[in-house]
């Protein structure tokens, strides 16, 4: 069974195809005051109708695919401000899994998340085509640039780089490559010693997998179709998350992986002894960008507390927290320091402009083209 992570125990009921999910830790910030601070002060009249209904609410229940690790500042802030509402996250696997547990428990009226957060552009597309997100405006609108209100009640929360990332014992510094072409050529160059030791997700098997891949090679064209195809030869491994990618770079058992979530790996680096011996790069020919979705259904049972934490995570404070946290704030106005390792803008700086990233962005196409898509990749490595 796939183990699921929650931070908090749900006593609540679920469709039943995943009545068997693993329970979960306590959410709440430790010491939340019994008064929060409240909402800000240049929220629009009447937003104090919302936080009251929310506060009769008491509760959110939030599916996303990130970690407890990067949930944790935001819970913690929004807690102070909000103290009465508890909040839940159940922390899926998979990019997929949060739209199909969604629509499989709003299908037989179950009770199912109450926001949700998830880097999958394209089941953003189909959740808004079964118009199913609830189109609402966050005060905190005026502050956003077009591309990260891509459709009408979804932000971005976060906008996640996906990375190299390499074990320094078996990978020097100063050899890891920094752009697609100098990997592939290092691949190549040590087509023995790295045969089934490198790793990435599946376009097959993973929805950022699936996305990742679609976005580099609407960057690069045939260019990526024959990178892909010379990486075939080392016989890649592919897996679900970047957890265990992570894990087993870490033990050497792979040397490296590509278009790796940055904000599962870099939280990582806070224990010393596997900052010792894991390293990172951006892709600079061709960054990938996961344009982090956020929104509330038209199923959600505890809308006005989702709408609550969806304005929270949209604020400069918000952002700030989910930067602690490992995610990569979104915000124009935000800057790294203070525990935030990367934003958008600084990321931009590194690699020498948006003109080198590969965004992952809700282009329709990326539904169309799914079948056409993925058949040629798995043509390309070689996975049936």
């Amino acid at each position: 069974m796939t183990i699921i992570r929650r931070r908090m125990a749900l006593s609540l009921p679920v469709a039943a195809a995943f009545a068997a999910a693993p329970l979960a830790r306590p959410a709440f910030a430790q010491g939340a005051r019994p008064s929060g601070q409240g909402a800000p002060a240049n929220y629009p009249a009447g937003y104090g109708e919302i936080v009251a209904a929310a506060q009769r609410e008491g509760s959110l229940l939030i599916y996303s695919v990130m970690s407890p690790e990067n949930w944790r500042p935001v819970i913690q802030g929004f807690n102070a401000r909000y103290p009465g509402i508890r909040v839940e996250t159940l922390d899926l696997p998979n990019t997929r899994d949060v739209f199909e547990r969604y629509l499989a428990e709003r299908g037989t009226n179950a009770r199912t998340g109450d926001l949700l957060a998830t880097p999958d552009p394209a089941g953003w597309l189909q959740l808004q085509a079964r118009s199913e997100i609830l189109d609402y405006k966050s005060p905190e609108d005026d502050a956003w640039p077009a591309w990260a209100k891509p459709i009408p009640g979804v932000y971005t929360c976060s906008a996640d780089p996906l990375v190299f990332i390499y074990n320094k014992m078996l990978l020097p510094d100063a050899q890891a490559p920094k752009t697609f072409a100098q990997f592939v050529e290092r691949a190549v160059a040590n087509k023995g010693p790295w045969r089934n030791k490198i790793t990435s997700y599946g376009a097959h098997n993973s929805g950022l997998g699936y996305s990742g891949n679609y976005a580099f090679v609407r960057k690069h064209g045939d260019q990526a179709w024959n990178w892909f195809r010379q990486l075939a030869e080392l016989q890649p491994r592919w897996e679900r998350s970047g957890g265990p990618m992570t894990e087993k770079v870490t033990s050497g058992e792979y040397v490296m992986g590509w278009f790796v979530s940055a904000i599962t790996f870099w939280p990582r680096l806070n224990d010393a002894a596997r900052a010792r011996v894991l390293g990172w790069n951006f892709i600079g020919d061709g960054q990938p960008v996961i344009v982090r979705g956020i929104g509330v259904p038209k199923g959600s049972r505890n809308v006005n507390a989702a709408k609550l934490m969806l304005d929270y995570v949209a604020s400069a404070e918000g952002q700030q927290a989910f930067g602690r946290g490992g995610l990569t704030p979104a915000r124009p106005d935000v800057r790294p320091g203070e525990g935030i390792r990367h934003t958008f803008s600084s990321i931009s700086e590194a690699i020498g402009g948006e003109q080198n990233m590969a965004f992952i962005d809700y282009d329709p196409k990326m539904v169309t083209d799914y079948d056409s898509f993925l058949e040629r990749w798995r043509t390309a490595y070689g996975v049936r």
